[in-house]
């Protein structure tokens, strides 16, 4: 038995069996919702998965005509959710410390260009073969061109802009980017305090500071629960989920930090230097 939670604790479910399908899915909505390069689901039968702990706190948005996502509205992490005739439940990975490995990548045509698909598993462009899921239509492969860097939530209520070049990016694993961005890690490009400007929608943002954290905040749209940039006044630093970026940011990540809190299912593939906790220790 696996159990899982949204970063606040207030949703936990717990499965009983392990998923007969899981992937990565590459697809543009996932990187919003995520704000990382892929979210990773876990799918299973209606009687391999239940509820621990539910509250009012689970919220719904319509990211496309057959899917309805749900997410924990005080802290913005992606919970479990059901298709329509409620014969299949599917969960995120990333809110489980283990399960076992993924099958595949899907939606790799949709692939950041900051994000390199490195694993060894099949990576396919749609679903698979077989799968019985609705290909997702409408995707657009985020854009390359340069110039100014633009990023936006997914239901594009909250858009904004990034004013000066990105000082570093980091593929993060410690524990509450896990959770709270309900995938493998979290993937953050870091600008000054000032380094963004939000062009609409800035009262539509909602932040919840983790418990114990000085510093860590995770902000998200109300309506859509999309990962969005987090300012920090005391440290001067403003931290950006670069799946929310809808345009090149020029940088890639330069390394993978806190690998000692990785998931137990994810394999580190590329190349990338690797910290236990942060470049510093």
């Amino acid at each position: 038995m696996s159990i899982g939670r949204c970063l606040c604790g207030s949703i936990r479910w717990e499965v009983l069996a392990a998923p007969y399908a899981m992937y990565n899915c590459h697809c543009r909505m996932c990187q919003k919702i995520h704000g990382t390069g892929f979210g990773t689901y876990c799918f299973f039968h209606p009687n391999q998965i239940r509820w621990a702990k539910t509250s009012a706190t689970i919220t719904y948005y319509k990211s496309s005509k057959y899917l309805v996502r749900s997410s924990c509205s005080v802290c913005g992490s992606v919970v479990p959710y059901t298709n329509k005739k409620q014969d299949r439940w599917v969960a995120p990975g990333g809110c489980h410390d283990n399960m076992r490995k993924p099958d595949c990548n899907i939606f790799v045509l949709y692939n950041s260009p900051w994000h390199t698909v490195s694993s060894k598993i099949p990576s396919y462009d749609t679903y698979p073969e077989g799968s019985g899921l609705r290909n997702i239509v409408g995707l657009t492969a985020p854009e390359k061109t340069k110039g100014p860097v633009q990023g936006s939530c997914l239901c594009r209520n909250i858009t904004y802009q990034v004013k000066e070049p990105f000082k570093i990016a980091h593929h993060c694993h410690c524990s509450r980017c896990r959770y709270g961005r309900a995938a493998a890690h979290a993937s953050n490009g870091f600008v000054s305090f000032n380094g963004v400007e939000f062009q609409k929608g800035q009262n539509q943002l909602k932040s919840y500071k983790a418990a114990n954290a000085r510093y860590f905040t995770q902000v998200f749209c109300k309506a859509c629960s999309s990962l969005m940039p987090s300012q920090d006044e005391e440290t001067g630093i403003t931290v950006i989920p670069l799946g929310s970026l809808d345009n090149d940011p020029i940088i890639r990540p330069a390394d993978h930090i806190f690998v000692n809190d990785k998931a137990g299912w994810h394999d580190i593939t590329d190349s990338l230097p690797k910290f236990p906790k942060s470049p510093v220790d």
